[in-house]
């Protein structure tokens, strides 16, 4: 009996062994199966790489660019007689105040995390013109007309050196050597009524320095935008006219401008950082800003003093600082394109700057302060197109009122105070503007004022006098962005 028992053991043993084994391929296969699934599924699945640094452009570059600005002539004339003795004629201060535009190019390279040098070559060209005529009606009919040196065109040649207080704003100072062309004066006077008597100077080329300092911001790889201050000294010249008088002309140059250049790729090589958060900014909204920047008039003015004087000027304006308050609302219409309505005041001073001229042999004299915006308001529009998600450029237009400095006077010895009136007219203008945070941007923009000429201007000893001209303004915003609603 205990054979069978162990017979019987020993079948169940080899059984349950059969059936093991049959268990743990059929565990194997599904185990094999369900890896290859795995492996299949993870072949489908986003591979995560390590974060890689966001390139940054360094500022080893060659560059491009234009940009337009103030342009203003000041500085002495004058002229003396044949054989020497006093001077006939005199002019001290501002002698030009317009537009300008120019074309530069020139190269960079990063020689420190940094610090950047770099050359380049400009070229300005300036739309200064003045003029100035008088006549008497009661003295034969005498008259006198002049056109005023004036800046024409010049080039500079130098190089800048920068401190890079972020890796994409540049502070910079810059020297180089200019090249000039100055127009010279033109003179025509009429005798008695009878023959008239014409002077043209020949045009001057001066040979000076120049020094400055500036900004430029980043605001791609490829693309930058800078404001500049620059002195300009273009020395002392004299000229003799057919008749044996000596004209001498010192002037100095100031060039306040904005520009923008294009670079061209890296010769150097390439700088890394983290890549910098991701800006969320919202362009339908109201926001507030204030910015500093300048204004330049170019007036054209009209009057007789006392009757027995008639005169005429264009061209000889003034120059301020200025500030500006702005409230507006913006709407984001399309992916692209953005619409909006502002307000703005205005508020500027000249710090007080004259003019002079005086004729010695006639013991007459002429002085005036300079024409400058006291304060001036703006409403109007804008559109602008997103060129990034946080940078747009646009253009603007609105309607304008200006109030300018009162001027007082002394006119070959009629002094006066010309009142205080508010000047109408059109302006239109561009700029750009990039968000720094999600609520807070930064714009340079550019405005033309057409104002509207006046005639109710006449005082003290004048029999009337007329005014109007153009106001050309540069200004710097900062604007804080409301919250949507």
């Amino acid at each position: 009996m205990w054979a069978a028992v162990r017979g019987y053991r020993e079948r169940d043993l080899v059984h349950s062994k059969r059936r093991a084994a049959r268990t743990l391929k059929i565990l194997g296969a599904a185990h094999v199966a369900a890896f290859a699934a795995t492996a299949v599924h993870a072949a489908d699945l986003p591979v995560k790489a390590r974060p890689l640094a966001a390139p940054v452009a360094n500022w080893t570059q060659f560059y491009v660019g234009g940009g337009l600005g103030f342009d203003f002539s000041t500085g002495r004339s004058r002229l003396a007689p044949v054989g020497g003795g006093p001077d006939l004629f005199t002019l001290d201060g501002l002698q030009g105040a317009d537009l300008g535009l120019s074309a530069f190019a020139g190269f960079d390279v990063q020689v420190a995390p940094r610090v950047v040098v770099g050359g380049f070559v400009d070229y300005d060209w300036s739309r200064q013109r003045t003029t100035a005529s008088a006549s008497s009606p009661l003295f034969f009919g005498q008259s006198l007309s002049a056109t005023l040196p004036s800046l024409d065109q010049s080039w500079t040649i130098g190089g800048r050196a920068g401190f890079l207080v972020t890796p994409d704003i540049l502070l910079y100072g810059l020297a180089g050597y200019s090249e000039t062309r100055i127009n010279n004066w033109n003179l025509n006077y009429v005798i008695f009524g009878g023959p008239s008597f014409t002077v043209q100077e020949p045009a001057l080329t001066s040979h000076g320095y120049t020094v400055g300092a500036g900004a430029e911001y980043r605001l791609a790889n490829n693309v930058s935008l800078r404001g500049e201050y620059r002195y300009v000294a273009l020395g002392q010249h004299t000229t003799v006219d057919p008749l044996g008088a000596v004209w001498t002309t010192d002037l100095s140059q100031h060039v306040v401008s904005i520009g923008a250049a294009y670079r061209f790729g890296q010769f150097g090589g390439p700088a890394t950082a983290a890549a910098a958060p991701a800006l969320n900014p919202t362009w339908t909204g109201v926001y507030v800003g204030a910015g500093i920047g300048g204004d330049v008039i170019t007036p054209h003015v009209a009057g007789t003093f006392a009757g027995v004087l008639d005169l005429n000027a264009s061209g000889l304006g003034g120059a301020d600082v200025g500030g500006t308050f702005t409230l507006g609302y913006d709407r984001q219409v399309a992916p692209k394109w953005v619409i909006g309505a502002f307000g703005l005041i205005d508020a500027g001073t000249n710090g007080g700057a004259k003019i002079k001229a005086s004729a010695a042999g006639a013991g007459a004299e002429i002085s005036s302060d300079l024409a400058a915006v006291k304060w001036g308001w703006t409403v109007g529009g804008r559109v602008g197109y997103l060129v990034s998600p946080e940078t747009m450029v646009y253009l603007l237009g609105g309607y304008s009122g200006t109030t300018a400095q009162s001027i007082s006077y002394n006119f070959l010895g009629f002094p006066g105070t010309a009142p205080t009136r508010e000047y109408h007219g059109a302006t239109f203008g561009g700029g750009f503007e990039r968000f720094f945070t999600d609520s807070i941007s930064a714009r340079a923009e550019y405005r033309v004022t057409h104002l509207g000429t006046r005639d109710d201007l006449a005082s003290d000893s004048m029999t009337s006098l007329s005014a109007g001209g153009t106001v050309h303004t540069l200004r710097g915003v900062l604007a804080y962005h409301l919250p949507a609603p």
